[in-house]
């Protein structure tokens, strides 16, 4: 009853372990307990670590993976203690099915349908948060506004089907050449967005010209003689920049970038 009652509070998965490994710590059934979830790669660890005697459990309803749960402990588990802990697992189940649930109706909608990277509604909610960890860190950071040249030519003359597979090609030869400590956006139409943390000006437009040279050399599957290039305009953050007047520096940058002719970086004054 107080598991069942504590697990009902919250729909934060890690939270909701956490719950889980409070009551059983009470109840000393482990001096170990690790929970790994079924696709997003999250690893939560309670307790001392891995002990000789194990319990692990691989955890559905019906046919849904709700991740894998192994409890360990120095001192041998009797059959009382086993049911016990099977009796606080299908406690779980439900609850954590719910939890996992909203943790991907939430990614869901901050991801672009087409291309799988974050979408408009990611960076504006991820933006401000961004420059203020980087500003209290005393740190560099960047940013990167691309779009694709002539995007409504190869939808007029090669059909939608070809522009949503460039968009899709491009999205990914961008995502293989930033840094993990980077993130893309799909900003909206042809138009993407990398922000670039810890990264100096001439960082930035180093990074910025390799995605140019990178895209310039991609060819699209079964249609070699189409070139795709990037017009990209690049800002650096400033003292008492928001997220506003930075976008608006990258974005002016952009519009120079095509206006001198396309496919090529342009830094913000």
């Amino acid at each position: 009853m107080e598991l069942s009652g504590k697990l009902q509070t919250t729909l934060e998965v890690d939270t909701l372990i956490e719950l889980f490994a409070q009551v059983m710590g009470n109840q000393a059934l482990y001096d170990s307990l690790d929970y790994h979830a079924p696709t997003s790669g999250m690893a939560l660890h309670f307790g001392q670590d891995e002990q000789r005697n194990k319990l692990g459990y691989n955890l559905k309803v019906l046919d849904t993976d709700l991740g894998q749960i192994v409890v360990s402990r120095n001192k041998r588990y009797n059959k009382s203690e086993i049911a016990k802990v099977e009796n606080f697992l299908a406690a779980l189940l439900y609850p954590l099915r719910n939890a996992l649930l909203y943790q991907t109706a939430i990614e869901s909608a901050f991801l672009d349908s087409l291309t799988g990277i974050k979408n408009r509604t990611a960076f504006d909610s991820n933006f401000n948060r961004e420059i203020e960890l980087n500003r209290r860190k005393n740190s560099e950071l960047s940013l990167v506004v691309m779009d694709i040249d002539f995007f409504k030519r190869i939808n007029d003359q090669y059909g939608h089907a070809v522009g949503d597979l460039v968009l899709k090609q491009v999205a990914k030869g961008v995502e293989e050449t930033i840094r993990s400590s980077d993130a893309l956006y799909r900003y909206g139409g042809e138009e993407f967005v990398v922000v670039l943390n810890g990264t100096d000006q001439l960082g930035a437009r180093l990074l910025a010209e390799r995605i140019r040279e990178n895209i310039e050399s991609l060819r699209i599957e079964s249609l070699k003689n189409l070139q795709v290039t990037l017009s990209l305009g690049v800002s650096m953050m400033n003292e008492g920049d928001t997220a506003e007047t930075l976008f608006k520096r990258a974005d002016e940058a952009l519009y120079v970038a095509k206006n001198q002719g396309r496919n090529q970086v342009v830094m913000s004054e």
